[in-house]
Parts: structure tokens; sequence; C-alpha cells
């Protein structure tokens, strides 16, 4: 992996890790970045051996002794299946495992498109792990599964991404009411969430112009603003600048989400476009109705059934179908219903850690 952070591939593994145990897995983590990253407790809580083997900034020279001991490293210690996440790994590692005489699976998370220059690199690169290297590839969602094959043509593997229902789950009777005194929110209170890094592709800036707009015929509105990045502090200014500083918090990263979940009463994402959330699916999990922009990988919630409010990438449509939302008890009702029923039935962790664990002891 890449720096351990709090994002959605660290949170499935964490909360996976006992399930894999009990079906006879050891199991190591490798970050390769220059730091360890602040999730990097969660990993040695549920059991993980951590390395820390920074990738950066090698020269060719310094990757060549790098592969060569993460060769010795796989020999060594008998490892039987190297799973690789971060792209840029992707093709050393197939190769690092193939030459140690074990398989390799990569795990695609999301939807990122190629620039024309770089295309054939990218495609040759999928050939050569999987023909020559032997590598396993596998997709999260079916946004993800399809691009794969319409944009790279390349088939791979579909296992949903999984989350915790023991961990998250809809609110017990007279539980939002605590909850909400308990972090200071007042009772009357319309409370919207968004749990995620800040980044480009997160676009958390359409939600703070469209709580803006909404302020004006509801001033009660508050935004809870779960998670940091790059552009925390942009969207801090923008949330001064537009005045309503005093309508956000930002809460930063949290170790337990669901709190926040269930003291919200809509959960919002208008990002660019997604792998699979696992955000979004514990909103669901919670009971939480969803607002999304209709963009590859928010849109597969839909692709079943209505289970949120898919919106075109604008602003002022972000802000209508929250208000639309808010003062709508049946729809309300309706989707969290069907996200429900669509979620227990497709991200159940036992289900999908058992094929992710069948495709590893497969490639044995």
């Amino acid at each position: 992996m890449d720096e351990l952070k709090f994002s959605g591939a660290e949170i499935m593994y964490v909360a996976a890790a006992k399930q894999f145990q009990e079906m006879g897995c050891e199991l190591f983590v490798v970050n390769t970045a220059t730091h360890l990253g602040e999730y990097t407790p969660f990993f040695q809580e549920a059991g993980y051996t951590i390395l820390h083997w920074p990738y950066e900034h090698l020269s060719l020279f310094q990757k060549f002794i790098y592969w060569n001991r993460t060769i010795r490293f796989i020999q060594r210690n008998k490892i039987d299946v190297v799973h690789v996440h971060r792209p840029d790994m992707k093709c050393p590692m197939a190769y690092c495992a193939w030459r140690a005489g074990v398989s390799s699976v990569y795990t695609y998370h999301n939807v990122f498109p190629s620039r024309v220059l770089t295309y054939p690199y990218h495609v040759l690169l999928r050939y050569v792990c999987k023909y020559l290297f032997h590598q396993v590839q596998q997709t999260i969602s079916d946004s993800v599964y399809e691009h794969e094959l319409n944009y790279f043509h390349n088939s791979t593997i579909l296992i949903n991404n999984w989350y915790n229902s023991n961990k998250y789950y809809p609110a017990r009777e007279g539980e939002k009411s605590l909850i909400r005194q308990e972090l200071g929110i007042c009772p009357e209170s319309f409370v919207i969430i968004s749990v995620g890094g800040c980044s480009t592709i997160k676009r958390h800036e359409d939600i703070l112009q469209a709580v803006a707009m909404i302020r004006q015929s509801c001033p009660q509105i508050l935004y809870l603003h779960l998670g940091e990045g790059d552009k925390t502090e942009e969207e801090r200014q923008l949330a001064a600048s537009l005045g309503i500083g005093d309508a956000v918090r930002f809460l930063g990263n949290q170790k337990d989400v669901r709190p926040y979940l269930i003291a919200a009463d809509i959960y919002v994402m208008p990002s660019r476009f997604e792998g699979m959330p696992i955000t979004a699916i514990e909103a669901m999990a919670c009971g939480v109705p969803a607002v999304f922009y209709n963009v590859p990988g928010l849109w597969d919630f839909n692709k079943h059934g209505d289970c949120s409010l898919l919106v075109e990438e604008q602003p002022e449509r972000l802000a209508e179908a929250i208000l639309q939302l808010s003062q709508d008890p049946a729809l309300q009702q309706r989707l969290t219903q069907q996200a429900s029923d669509y979620i227990h039935r497709e991200f159940d962790m036992e289900t999908n850690v058992r094929q992710i664990f069948e495709v590893c002891y497969s490639t044995r």
C-alpha cells in the first residue's frame, strides 16, 4: 500500500483482519510511502505485521535493490500471495512475486482515465502483469469493472468492497437525540455530512457553496465535514469567504465515524468520480439518506433501484436535491430502505472477504 491513511482500502482490510486470520492467514502490510501514516496503529491492533519500505524518490539502481530485497523477503518468509494496492507498484510487485515463485493480485480501486499519449503504456502494463507475470487483477465495483473492460480492454474479477455491519448500523430508539446532545448539536439543526479526504476529486467546495445557498431558506443548516487533505485549509477559507464559517464544523479524521453519521440527516458526496466509496456504504448502513453527483462509482448505487438522489454536477442542483430530500420524509424512507437492502446484499463483509480469500488461495 501507499501511506496508511483513513481511506477505503485501509478501513476494509483492517475490518476484515479477524476473518482472514480465522481462515488461517498470516498478515503483513507494506507501507511504501515516506511516512507511515496515521492509520498504522489500526493495522497493528488488527494483527498485521507492519513493514515500512519507502519507494519514493528511488533511482533505478535503488529500485533494483528494493526489488531484490522484496523477492528475498517473500521467499524467506514463505509468503504465498502478494496483494498490491498501489498503482505505480502494480508491475514491479508482479515481477517480484513472479521471481519469488508466488502469485500476485492487483486491485483496481477507481476509474482513473489515461492521457492519450500514455494510454498504450497503461494497456501494455496490464498485459505484461497478467500474461507475463501471471498477476490476477480484481475490481471493486461495476463502474471500475466496466472501465477496465471497455476503456482498457482488460477483463478482471469483480468482487465488491465491503463494510463492517457490526460497526455501522441504524440508530436505535432515542440514540440520535442523545448523540446530538453529546456532540453539541441543537435538536432543531438540519445536519448534512460528508466523510472523505479533502482533494480535487471530492469537490467539497460544491458542498460549501450548496450550504451557502440553502442557508438563505434554512438558517439552521449545519455541515459536518469529516476528513483532511491537501485542500483542507483552502476549504476553511472558502467557508469563511461564503459567510458560513459558523455553519460548518471541520472535524478532521475521526476514529469512530458512526456517531457523526447517526447525528446527520443527509449524507452528501459530490465527487468527480469514485470506485466504490466505503464511506457512502457506511452512511447508508446507518440509515442516512444520500445525495450524490451522477458520476461513475456513485451511479452504481442506483443501478438496481433508487438508493440515493443522483443530481447533475452543479452546486445549485446539489442544494435543490438536499432541500427536496429534507422536505420529503416518504422519499427519505424509500431511499434508506432500498439502500439498506442493497448494501446488505452486495457489500456483506463475510461474503466478499471470503471471495477475496478464495481468489488469493486459488493462485497458490
